[in-house]
């Protein structure tokens, strides 16, 4: 995936937003929100469970000024259109629409704090839908706009549970606290640990011995909306399996898997109806192995880590029933490849990206040899799937 230095990639922002909204005065600011990537914990923030995660060169890049009238007016350049919104709560978004996630940061700020300025701005994403938090990117990167044209100083914390709002209630996603955790907390060079449950953070140094890896990003050429999906239904089921189990081992009531043992879900976990128990296992199994992942990554034991992230997919196909048959299909040829340490779906793996860890000395042929592979199962997806390499990088920042 070839692409401008983001230098060159902001000044165009810039200049597009000088030439069609001609501010009085200033220069415009910018916000880098990164996309990230889950290397384990696949399903398991919205009920509590730990995730490992880190952000990559792949953006959401806003270029925006504040204004005195309580509007915004956004550019999106992936879209060629325009909006116009008032800064109101109650604001309707069309159902899918790129502008929906403005829609939401107005309403989760205008529900706490009181939004006298607006913005214009112009907003491009580098790979819209591919399943690395394109979504939580922009939400943020709105979020933070919003709060700087109104002087708000909000803490990352905050901004978590803002942009979860955005999604939970505006957009009717019902995710955790992943996606956006990773994009605001990462530092390049580290893996982030996040207990979802406690809402606690740790930045993971590798350990002495790790062999030199490269990320492979194999994007299906499938965008999807997590919407449109069984992704609410998924977090349903796990609700459901949770109530269950707490109920069969005489605990208090529980609304989320991660508040449960793993005791409880082996002695009772037999006695649930079978999606239900397949939802647990994929659960309690994640949990299991974020734990001795992060452990591996701290011992620079990247063979037992790729080893998690291909148990993990597996899971997630076969227990939590998630994944297309392309993305299925792609997966296997990129875990089949040599060269390729472990890889697993991304976002919510109905569509998007398979993420991969491969040995540095053998990216190149992996990559070739990934990329023929599946452009020849499916080749009327030529031009459409693509296949390259990320960095990692820090998290998102005001410019």
């Amino acid at each position: 995936m070839n692409q401008k230095p983001v230098s060159e990639r902001l000044h165009e922002l810039s200049q597009f937003l000088i030439r069609h909204e001609k501010p009085a005065a200033g220069e415009p600011r910018f916000i880098l929100s990164p996309y990230r990537i889950c290397p384990l914990g696949a399903h398991v923030d919205h009920q509590g469970g730990p995730v490992l995660g880190m952000t990559i060169n792949l953006y959401t890049l806003l270029a925006f000024q504040p204004i005195e009238e309580p509007v915004v007016r956004l550019h999106a350049l992936n879209y060629g259109e325009c909006v116009e919104l008032p800064l109101q709560e109650n604001h309707k978004a069309a159902s899918g629409h790129w502008s929906s996630y403005m829609v939401g940061a107005i309403g989760a700020l205008c529900r706490h704090y009181p939004l006298k300025r607006g913005i214009i701005g112009a907003v491009r994403g580098d790979l819209p839908g591919g399943g690395l938090s394109s979504s939580a990117s922009v939400g943020l990167a709105y979020l933070m706009a919003l709060a700087h044209a109104n002087h708000l100083d909000i803490s990352r914390e905050e901004l978590v549970t803002l942009d979860q709002i955005l999604e939970n209630e505006f957009l009717g996603l019902q995710n955790g606290i992943l996606d956006q955790t990773t994009i605001l907390f990462s530092r390049r060079e580290r893996l982030l640990y996040i207990d979802t449950l406690n809402f606690r953070t740790e930045l993971l140094a590798p350990g002495a011995r790790r062999q030199d890896f490269s990320i492979l990003i194999a994007f299906s050429g499938i965008s999807r909306m997590l919407t449109g999906t069984g992704f609410n239904q998924r977090v349903q089921e796990c609700r459901q399996a949770a109530a269950q189990l707490a109920r069969l081992a005489r605990r208090d009531p529980v609304s989320r898997l991660g508040l449960l043992p793993d005791s409880v879900f082996e002695a009772y976990g037999y006695r649930l109806p079978d999606s239900l128990r397949r939802r647990a296992a994929h659960f309690f199994g994640e949990r299991r192995r974020v734990f001795q992942g992060r452990a591996a990554w701290m011992e620079g034991d990247l063979t037992a880590f790729g080893n998690l992230m291909n148990a993990s997919c597996r899971s997630s196909i076969s227990n939590y029933e998630s994944g297309s048959e392309t993305l299925k299909r792609l997966w296997e040829i990129t875990a089949g490849t040599a060269g390729v340490l472990g890889s697993r779906f991304s976002g919510g793996g109905y569509g998007g990206c398979v993420i991969a860890l491969v040995e540095t000395n053998r990216r190149e042929e992996a990559v070739r040899r990934i990329e023929a592979a599946y452009l020849h199962e499916f080749p009327d997806l030529r031009g459409k799937a693509a296949f390259f390499y990320v960095e990692p990088e820090d998290g998102v920042r005001l410019l």
